[in-house]
């Protein structure tokens, strides 16, 4: 029997990307899935590739976030169809088209909502289902530029944000049973995502971006499931707080 039989799985950002990868991978450990995003026709087409019967087991729930009515809808929708939940996996973020240096104040709050605001309304709608469960964990996926300084300011500060809420929310739910964790990646080549994308768009740039890597590959999004089911798993209470560098060595060697 799999670890993630019958879990119930929450995935922010689930119709591409690390979310898409970790919907079809929690899918296949037999986990009950929340799969939730702004485009309905990703979610479609996950659901066509799932099974015709998958609504039966899944919710596949287009929303947009950043409208705080929408996360009280998905929050309440798990609360009640579910009666619990015991892994939420926050992929959700990016920098929601504010990359200027000295940004106003209603988009710089725009890409901290993105990153860092939605995920902490749904935890603290969610988490105390998990208190009264005793046990539940939460997986962020924050990114290596929350301590560099390398993409723009709005989403560098977004990330920090982020990487301080986890180890500070670890901190202070482990007695209850729940696991707190996040992990920080490099650039990552992932279904439509912001890798593919640069490839897609800027394909020289995109070449000599990879030689510039220590590895002089870019890491595929299936190589972040490990670390996500091990830190989604009951036995991952040692890591709670904890913030896992997956960047492939990356660091700041492909800025020189």
């Amino acid at each position: 029997m799999s670890r993630f039989e019958n879990s119930r799985v929450l995935i922010t950002g689930a119709s591409k990307g690390l979310g898409k990868s970790l919907a079809f991978a929690f899918k296949r450990e037999g986990a009950k899935l929340a799969l939730v995003a702004r485009s309905g026709n990703k979610l479609e087409e996950i659901e066509k590739l799932f099974n015709i019967n998958c609504k039966q087991t899944h919710l596949f729930l287009e929303l947009d976030l950043l409208l705080p009515e929408n996360v009280r809808k998905l929050t309440d929708k798990i609360a009640n169809v579910w009666s619990g939940i015991d892994i939420i996996v926050h992929c959700i973020g990016g920098s929601f088209g504010i990359n200027s240096t000295l940004v106003d104040w209603k988009n710089f709050s725009k890409s901290l909502e993105g990153n860092l605001g939605i995920a902490m309304q749904i935890n603290n709608n969610l988490v105390p289902i998990m208190v009264e469960q005793g046990y539940g964990n939460i997986v962020h996926v924050g990114s290596i530029v929350s301590s560099e300084a390398k993409a723009s300011v709005p989403y560098n500060t977004s990330k920090a944000a982020l990487s301080g809420y986890v180890r500070s929310l670890g901190n202070k739910l482990i007695d209850q049973g729940i696991v707190i964790t996040g992990i920080l990646p490099g650039a990552f080549y992932g279904d439509d995502n912001a890798m593919s994308r640069y490839e897609f768009y800027k394909p020289e740039e995109y070449k000599e971006f990879v030689k510039k890597l220590p590895q002089q590959r870019m890491p595929q999004v299936e190589e972040y499931v490990p670390m996500i089911f091990l830190l989604s798993a009951k036995d991952s209470k040692i890591m709670a707080g904890s913030l896992v560098t997956m960047d492939g060595g990356q660091g700041i060697s492909y800025y020189n």
